[in-house]
């Protein structure tokens, strides 16, 4: 599938490609009665000038009777504004490049008289770059008039599904937009290199936002740090570097402490697991190595297992800290096979999480007594954890050990309890994103034993597709968008669906490739949000390119 679904695009010319210079003949201008020219231009007679109906010198007189002004006056007047537009070299650039681009067609669409048009192009403006220009005067018609539209589209062949429109006039817009065509206001800020138009043209029409992507995470390897997204303080963290490693399947990007103290440090890999070279000591790393005693290099099987958070010294919150049921899932459930010997048995780990429970029966986050807390989202990775190592026999369903967690999910996920994040978790977008990699999992198990988890699957069906639904069109921080797409993409919601989500996302990579960090998740104790670089940008281009590869059946949601 091809990254961007647009073939044709068509631009005004006046504000969007031209500025407006302060005009030399002021005096003129200044001849008009005030609101004059604005008067002339929303009139009848100019209207009918744009379709050719009037020659100019008529019009001028018409407009000058109704003005109880001279003829003469009117012409100066409008000659004086028309010589003060210069073309925009920033734009015009970006016209020849979209115009090179090998099936791509640009087009102009113009409310402009004849004579103004004859002036017009003696600008310097690569005229060549527009496969047609139409304007309103040879049509014998005009924008927002519905005929003009579909003129074009008819001369020109083009799919309004795949067409872009680009004008100043919200009508114009909207009489564009009515007939399928996709059409954008261009204001001031937005003709900026910084504006949301000049990027959406960059990054969805004239980019390779594959191949930036690539480079951006392989010339940051090792170096995908997390941060503060408010305060922009700088961390190093397992839980982002492990996320980024299972949306690429890259470990030669990312760093780790694993719960042994052995790191990974970007392409940077050690031959074992006890390489003393490779190992922290919970004195240099500042985080608690599951607080046990490296004697003679032997460690207890379960303590292997149980991931922290942070690779160094924690930041925005205490000094040291625990191991969590989070890191720890995400953990187990993105190592490849090949890594598992450096970590405990997964089922010594799973027998720690059931039985470390609230008075509720619902697992907690931390693998300590000092810290009683619980978060929907963690449990929904919890969950994932049991079901991927849990065993051919583990049904969801009927788990004594697992209901309360299982129903706590349920529950938020029907009642909307995650609307405004949890305390580790900022947004319903992160909710979201895992409860639909955890459904996605839950139908592939499905696949085998349909009887199985049948109930949780099911319910998941029908809630995740509302959640998805009213999430839709909502502004949201870039991570966020991000895991709104992957989510509705996992689930099985058709790109057709998701075009709106793809289109911002898209418009969003900045020009070293990557994304913005945005944020997902947040530290307990102090509410500062974090967000990471790497993640926003690996989760990019994992929807990128499972849409190009079409990896994704777009029937999943059948299923």
């Amino acid at each position: 599938m091809a990254t961007t679904p647009y073939d044709t695009i068509i631009f005004d010319l006046g504000i969007v490609l031209f500025d407006w210079d302060e005009p030399k003949d002021v005096a003129s201008l200044a001849a008009l009665p005030k609101g004059a020219m604005r008067e002339m231009m929303n009139s009848t007679t100019w209207h009918d000038l744009d379709r050719g109906l009037l020659p100019a010198e008529e019009a001028y007189k018409i407009m000058g009777e109704e003005l109880h002004i001279e003829a003469s006056l009117v012409r100066q007047a409008i000659d004086a504004a028309a010589s003060s537009l210069r073309v925009n070299e920033q734009w015009a650039e970006l016209v020849e490049k979209l115009a090179a681009k090998p099936g791509l067609k640009v087009y102009a669409m113009s409310n402009i008289s004849k004579e103004h048009f004859e002036y017009i192009r003696t600008l310097p403006f690569p005229w060549e770059a527009f496969t047609r220009v139409f304007t309103s005067a040879a049509a014998g018609m005009r924008k927002p008039d519905l005929c003009f539209y579909q003129y074009v589209i008819n001369e020109t062949g083009c799919n309004p599904s795949r067409t872009i429109f680009l004008d100043d006039r919200a009508e114009n817009i909207v009489a564009a937009r009515s007939l399928g065509i996709r059409g954008e206001i261009v204001t001031e800020h937005e003709r900026t290199k910084e504006g949301r138009i000049y990027r959406f043209l960059r990054n969805v029409v004239l980019g390779e936002p594959i191949a930036l992507a690539e480079a951006f995470l392989h010339s940051q390897s090792g170096k995908l740090d997390s941060i503060y997204s408010e305060k922009g303080v700088v961390f190093k963290d397992n839980f982002a570097q492990l996320l980024i490693w299972g949306l690429t399947d890259r470990e030669d990007i990312i760093y780790l402490l694993w719960p042994d103290g052995t790191r990974w440090k970007g392409s940077s890999r050690c031959s074992s697991a006890y390489d003393d070279a490779s190992v922290a000591s919970s004195t240099d790393s500042a985080v608690v190595l599951n607080d046990k005693a490296r004697v003679g290099k032997k460690s207890h099987p379960l303590q292997d297992g149980l991931w922290n958070y942070f690779t160094e010294k924690p930041v925005g919150t205490t000094e040291t800290f625990p191991a969590d049921v989070d890191t720890t899932s995400i953990a187990y459930l993105t190592i490849p096979q090949e890594h598992l010997h450096r970590v405990a048995d997964p089922k010594l780990v799973l027998d720690a999480m059931a039985s470390n429970v609230n008075v509720d029966g619902i697992m907690q986050v931390y693998f300590t007594e000092d810290r009683p807390r619980i978060c929907a989202i963690v449990s929904v990775n919890m969950l994932r954890f049991f079901l991927k190592y849990g065993g051919d026999d583990l049904d969801l369903d009927t788990d004594p050990r697992l209901a309360a967690t299982r129903n706590f999910v349920i529950n938020c996920l029907v009642n909307n309890a995650v609307v405004n994040g949890t305390r580790h978790y900022t947004t319903t977008e992160s909710f979201l994103y895992f409860v639909s990699l955890f459904f996605d999992e839950l139908r592939t198990k499905a696949e085998k034993n349909p009887t199985k988890n049948a109930n949780v699957r099911q319910t998941l069906k029908r809630h995740i597709f509302r959640l998805m639904v009213q999430s839709l069109g909502k502004p949201a921080n870039p991570l966020a968008l991000a895991m709104r797409v992957r989510a509705g993409q996992v689930f099985g919601v058709g790109r057709d669906l998701l075009k709106w989500e793809m289109d911002e996302l898209l418009v969003l990579q900045e020009e070293d490739g990557g994304w913005p960090a945005g944020h997902f998740c947040r530290a307990g104790r102090t509410g500062a949000v974090i967000g990471n670089r790497g993640f926003t940008t690996a989760m990019a281009w994992r929807i990128l390119k499972d849409y190009e590869r079409e990896v994704i059946p777009t029937d999943r949601l059948n299923r």
